[in-house]
């Protein structure tokens, strides 16, 4: 028995090859994007999960709440957070920090800028990184020592056995290569290319920030003894703060630390999926991941619909194969069954081509994402199981209806030829399913047009400056480097192809901020406003093309702009004994927001004001208000612009920004080059594009929004390949009435009317189901972003009368060709 429904199944494939082919199509190519989404989800929702003990790990985080803003979460926690919550709490295990940094490393032949992670010397062994040299105990344990990823161990050594090597650190330290971490798996969040230990000469630095509590520049991860529970430790979070967090020292009294700051323990496993700023990886929203997964349902059942269509259409080709079978004695659980298997066997075959499509599309869908998915259904026993039980619920929940519906036929009267009797609620059922289809569809092209409207947006907006032809040069605060910083800059303005040069301490879309209490004379102490701080330098505001909206940038021929420090400030000396609150003066810029934020009732208004802000535990700034800046974005649009201001602080501007005159972009790299290559001799130049660093900020957004486009895309495909053979089965039920209709005086145009209407009414109806379900749920989206775009109901009636043009243009190709066929064929079929 089995062998001659196998032998049928076949035998029907060949005899109705368009069938087959629509069918094959539409179930490989919905299987496969399922497929890709699947990997793709897979690999978000498995971060971490290779770590060793990887459930027993949290991380640290510090959720901010200061007046006038909302409570922002972040990665970064105190210096001694670790070490204190472990010595405060048994349940801890082991605790181990990073902090990130760029460093020169160099031998011989080769020096580079590499991005450097200084770590406790338990690092390694808590996290159980696979390693291809060292010992994972003892390689941070000398100060000297150095860890390097295989990809980097190679760049500096090649082939060559990298461990024993020796390395020069920042042009002073040497280093010893102590072990060697294998190339670690795409989804880990924690990811590192060379490791310091904290007690390297390099990190000396650190030491300042021992008793700071007020400074957050670590990521630090606790891991518990087995069997602990997290939640005692969550329950007496604020009693142990107040025990532990020293209070902040200013010329204006302590600030409690344990009123503005609530620290929190993040699950290692949810740290991708729960992103936060100052994550070492940048993470998805759960959002993002069950947006895809709900897409690679739709665009299953999207196939799935294909299939029922299709073989509800052939429903009266097979009545009589079926009428047969019934009165040679077939019971109808036997032919489901044959059908069900047929459909099974339908399924099988489509997901073999699928997975075809999957290993040739993977390498470009890696390099897309920058991942390392792999599709192994035999290695992989999870994946062999989704794929066999993707065969299953296709095969069973796509053939379920046809097979109970095509064994429901009553023999007797398909064998006296009534095939009207045949179809019975069938039609309806397909037209119900055509409006589902295109219902998704629609609605998937809508939410496709608002993501690309918002990126467009996010991309577009007025940022509040020029991002075309500037280039960023970072790194001089490096010994070697700050020396000769105003010499470079002094230099670079004297080249005719520049048209404005500056410093700052902080260049848009760098990710930096810092924060410093602000007020007007005569406020209260304890009204201060907790408003972003930046130092630049002049020429900065020019070389972005920000826009003054009144008073003047910084001019370093005025001698009052610049903070005027003591010399042991200059220094970096301790203050005299007794010397108290210290006062230092100089000029200020208020950003437009900030001028709503002191209090003053116009920009102009603010100009030749003071403001006091606290700079260090002993010195104010009296700041004279010079200028005030149109508001601009230092951040990505996903973030309210908000209060800052600026000082000219000259020791502390770590960046500079170069705009070139129009046409000259090429001859400032040039003479950028040159001048860091006569200056700065010994340390590669370390320089950006502007327009890129602030594109790369919407870098993961571009590439969502483009995967939802692709998929999209793939859904309606399908759609139009089961709209496609439907129309060819409508067309051929009635060829005897278009043979007739032409015989009197019918049009191949009017032919092709009357098919094309019948299909455009299911897409009608399907416009008034996916608009407001697209409207919701895309309003609902957009309300997470600061700045947004509004809905137009024209990318609803766009994306409508596109799915009205597909289906016309689907279904009048197969109607003309039909329509134009000789109406003696059609009288003379069947």
């Amino acid at each position: 028995m089995l062998r001659n429904w196998v032998m049928v199944a076949l035998r029907n494939l060949l005899r109705h090859r368009l069938h087959a082919v629509l069918n094959l199509s539409g179930l490989a190519v919905g299987l496969a994007a399922c497929l890709l989404i699947l990997l793709f989800v897979r690999n978000e929702t498995g971060y971490d999960r290779s770590i060793k003990d990887a459930d027993r790990i949290y991380q640290a985080t510090l959720e901010w709440r200061l007046p006038g803003r909302k409570p922002e979460r972040g990665a970064y926690v105190q210096h001694r957070f670790g070490e204190a919550f472990a010595q405060a709490h048994p349940e801890v295990e082991a605790f181990t920090r990073m902090t990130g940094g760029s460093q020169i490393l160099r031998t011989a032949d080769r020096k580079f800028y590499e991005t450097t992670t200084i770590v406790d010397a338990n690092f390694l062994e808590m996290f159980g990184f696979p390693l291809l040299a060292g010992d994972a105990r003892t390689a941070l344990t000398d100060p000297s020592s150095i860890v390097l990823t295989e990809a980097v161990a190679r760049k500096y050594f090649g082939d060559e056995p990298a461990l024993g090597r020796l390395l020069t650190l920042d042009n002073k330290y040497e280093v010893k290569v102590t072990a060697v971490v294998a190339k670690l798996p795409s989804n880990i969040s924690i990811q590192f290319d060379v490791l310091l230990p904290y007690s390297s000469p390099s990190a000396s630095y650190m030491r300042n920030w021992e008793n700071n509590w007020g400074n957050t520049n670590n990521v630090t991860f606790l891991r518990l003894k087995p069997g602990a529970s997290v939640d005692p430790l969550l329950a007496g979070m604020r009693d142990w703060v107040k025990r532990t967090f020293l209070p902040l020292a200013t010329p204006q009294g302590p600030i409690e630390l344990t009123e503005i700051a609530y620290p929190s323990l993040r699950r290692l496993l949810d740290v991708h999926l729960d992103p936060m700023a100052g994550d070492i990886v940048p993470g998805a929203s759960r959002t993002e991941v069950a947006t895809f997964t709900a897409v690679a349902f739709l665009i299953l059942l999207i196939a799935c619909i294909n299939f029922t269509n299709l073989a509800t259409a052939r429903a009266t080709q097979r009545a009589r194969e079926v009428s047969v079978r019934k009165v040679v004695g077939a019971r109808r659980g036997q032919l489901v069954a044959q059908f069900l298997g047929e459909s099974l066997l339908m399924t099988f075959l489509a997901m073999l081509l699928a997975l075809a499509l999957v290993e040739l599309a993977l390498p470009g869908f890696n390099a897309f994402l920058g991942k390392d998915l792999s599709l192994d259904v035999v290695a992989d026993p999870m994946l062999g199981s989704v794929v066999l039980g993707l065969i299953l619920l296709v095969g069973v929940g796509a053939g379920a209806y046809p097979a109970f519906f095509l064994t429901s036929f009553n023999p007797a009267q398909v064998m006296k030829g009534a095939s009207a009797g045949v179809g019975g609620g069938s039609g309806r059922l397909r037209t119900a399913l055509v409006i589902v289809q295109f219902s998704i569809s629609i609605a998937l092209m809508v939410a496709t047009s608002v993501v690309y409207g918002q990126l467009l947006y996010a991309q577009h907006k007025d940022l509040g400056y020029n991002t075309e032809n500037v280039v960023i040069i970072g790194y001089f605060t490096t010994d070697g480097v700050k020396e000769k910083r105003e010499t470079f800059l002094q230099m670079i303005r004297e080249s005719p192809a520049v048209q404005a040069a500056g410093m700052a301490g902080s260049i848009p879309g760098d990710g930096g901020e810092n924060n410093a209490l602000i007020r007007r004379p005569g406020a209260a102490v304890g009204t201060d406003l907790v408003m972003r701080q930046d130092t630049i330098g002049d020429g900065f505001f020019e070389a972005l093309g920000m826009r003054m909206v009144v008073g003047r940038t910084f001019d370093r021929d005025r001698g009052t702009d610049a903070i005027q420090r003591p010399q042991w400030m200059m220094d970096g000396k301790p203050p005299p004994e007794g010397a108290g609150t210290i006062e230092v003066t100089g000029s200020v810029i208020l950003n437009r927001s900030a001028t709503k934020a002191l209090g003053f009732d116009s920009p102009e208004a603010a100009v030749g004001e003071q403001v006091l802000t606290i700079d260090s535990p002993q010195t104010i700034i009296r700041g004279t208000i010079v200028g005030v800046v149109e508001d601009f974005h230092f951040k990505s649009v996903h973030e309210p612009i908000r209060p800052a201001f600026y000082i000219f602080d000259n020791g502390n501007h770590h960046a500079m920004a170069v705009r070139s005159k129009a046409g000259r972009f090429g001859d400032v790299i040039a003479e950028v080059d040159r001048i860091w290559a006569e200056l700065v001799p010994d340390r590669p130049i370390q320089r950006s594009f502007f327009d890129v660093n602030i594109a790369n900020q919407y870098q993961r957004e571009q590439k969502t929004s483009q995967m939802f486009a692709t998929f999209s895309g793939l859904a309606i495909f399908i759609s139009c390949l089961g709209l496609y053979g439907l129309a060819s089965f409508t067309a051929e039920r009635r060829t005897k009435e278009i043979g007739l209709r032409k015989v009197l005086g019918a049009s191949v145009p009017d032919i092709v009317r009357l098919l094309v209407w019948q299909f455009s009414k299911p897409v009608l109806v399907a416009n008034l189901i996916a608009w407001p379900v697209a409207w919701f749920c895309m309003d609902r989206w957009l309300s997470d972003f600061t700045y947004r775009i509004d809905l137009n109901p024209l990318l609803f009636l766009g994306a409508g009368s596109a799915a009205l043009a597909i289906a016309w243009l689907t279904v009048g190709l197969h109607a003309a060709r039909v329509a134009q066929a000789k109406p003696i064929k059609a009288l003379r079929y069947e």
